[in-house]
């Protein structure tokens, strides 16, 4: 394997909505995001297609510390040192918190969506902070800060790769690249500088979580942008007039269907993109940017 490898985790039995990515190194494969731990075992299926076995991960890189990225870490943490932004390394020590938070929105669905959840062992957590570089013969891949969908967000580059984890948005089938707004690190202005990162790299290769490679990568980042302030101006816009959340949740969704729909998406594909980013968490994501961030855009809400 000289190039990297997408590994489809087939989150809930559906093919295409989630990815890890692994790379060959000359100590071992470092695997970017694991997945979920419930899609632990499909990921290792794909890795024994490719000639290798669980142990011979060693280093896990993880963009952020949602379920659907690291819930595996734990798995793979006798072999592998995982790396991970300062502001998330806690949670993967003792996932007490994040665990009570993903409750309150997943309710009883938690362990059917990932699994069980456990922690990382301290000693096999790496912090990386912005820019750090770890040098992983023949590659040296540098971790670069980019908050906007969550504030512990880091995107990985390499001779001209990156992984882009969420921030580089979500790309299913046929469809456009739409930005994952969720609560509670959604922050427009941020987003928007991490997209410019991405950009000022250049890479010839971007890597999704949701999913796979990308090479049409100015497109990709253009239309990224385009979305992530028109949707932040019309959620904005209808929280103003002063729509209920609920209002807002079904309001948004045809929103946002409607626009795949017109870039490209099929039926199937829009089914995908709400598997891999619910529309509904946009609208709680909106709503508590605005009032924290921008509380004078508000003013006047009826």
């Amino acid at each position: 394997m000289s190039l990297p490898l997408v590994l489809d985790t087939r989150q809930l039995g559906r093919p295409g909505i989630v990815a890890a990515t692994a790379l060959e190194t000359q100590d071992g494969i470092a695997l970017f995001d694991t997945g979920a731990e419930s899609t632990f075992d499909n990921v290792i299926a794909e890795l024994r297609k490719a000639g290798f076995a669980p142990e011979d991960v060693r280093h896990v890189f993880l963009s952020h510390i949602h379920f659907d990225h690291a819930g595996a870490a734990w798995r793979f943490a006798r072999t592998a040192m995982t790396y991970v932004h300062p502001r998330g390394a806690e949670h993967l020590i003792d996932p007490t918190k994040l665990i009570a938070s993903a409750t309150r929105i997943f309710g009883g669905e938690m362990e059917r969506l990932w699994g069980r959840i456990a922690p990382v062992p301290a000693e096999r957590v790496k912090v990386l902070e912005d820019n750090e570089v770890v040098r992983l013969p023949p590659f040296e891949i540098r971790a670069i800060a980019t908050p906007g969908h969550a504030n512990h967000h880091h995107v990985y580059h390499w001779d001209d790769n990156v992984f882009g984890g969420d921030i580089a948005g979500v790309r299913i089938g046929h469809g456009p690249p739409i930005p994952p707004f969720v609560p509670p690190d959604l922050h427009v202005e941020s987003w928007l500088e991490s997209i410019r990162k991405i950009r000022a790299l250049n890479p010839a290769h971007l890597y999704l979580p949701h999913f796979g490679k990308i090479d049409s990568i100015r497109d990709h980042l253009d239309a990224l942008e385009e979305r992530v302030i028109c949707w932040s101006k019309w959620l904005h816009d209808e929280i103003r007039d002063g729509l209920s959340e609920q209002q807002l949740v079904y309001g948004f969704a045809d929103y946002e269907h409607s626009e795949l729909r017109a870039w490209g998406a099929t039926d199937e594909d829009v089914q995908g993109y709400e598997a891999a980013d619910p529309s509904y968490m946009a609208v709680g994501a909106a709503i508590r940017y605005w009032n924290k961030y921008h509380p004078e855009a508000m003013a006047g809400n009826k």
